[in-house]
């Protein structure tokens, strides 16, 4: 028996639901964004970002906290894994947007470098619970 602690499945499924709220709340800013509520002058998005842009992210990161929700009824090691890598690229994307930039707004850039550190955190704790010991993963 491992001394080591390890996230469990009831652990896995917290950790999935949590990527769930997460996608949730960038849909929301998204459609924030995309319609200049916080006022276009002081969360200026690039001019590729278009509003309809915007609004098709939105609606793949709601399909995505959907499916992630049911993903944390039945955590399964490889779907899990495969969360965990795209969390990972989309937190080094989003890493590297804020540095660089790319006509985004300074807000825009902390949120963007905030989100990648969020996802990050997800991504590495989510891939950790998807390399243990066969037998581990199920309680």
């Amino acid at each position: 028996m491992s001394t080591t602690t390890r996230a469990t499945v009831p652990d896995v499924r917290w950790l999935l639901r949590l990527d769930a709220g997460l996608e949730t709340v960038l849909t929301v800013v998204c459609v924030i964004l995309a319609y200049g509520l916080l006022g276009t002058d002081r969360w200026r998005v690039p001019s590729w970002l278009s509003t309809p842009v915007l609004l098709v992210v939105a609606i793949a990161l709601l399909l995505a906290a959907a499916l992630l929700w049911w993903l944390s009824d039945r955590p399964i090691p490889a779907a899990v894994r495969a969360v965990a890598v795209a969390n990972g690229v989309t937190a080094l994307a989003f890493l590297t947007w804020a540095i660089i930039g790319l006509g985004a707004d300074v807000r825009l850039r902390v949120l963007l470098a905030v989100t990648a550190v969020l996802l990050g955190v997800l991504a590495t704790t989510q891939f950790s619970w998807t390399i243990r010991p066969s037998g581990e993963n199920t309680s």
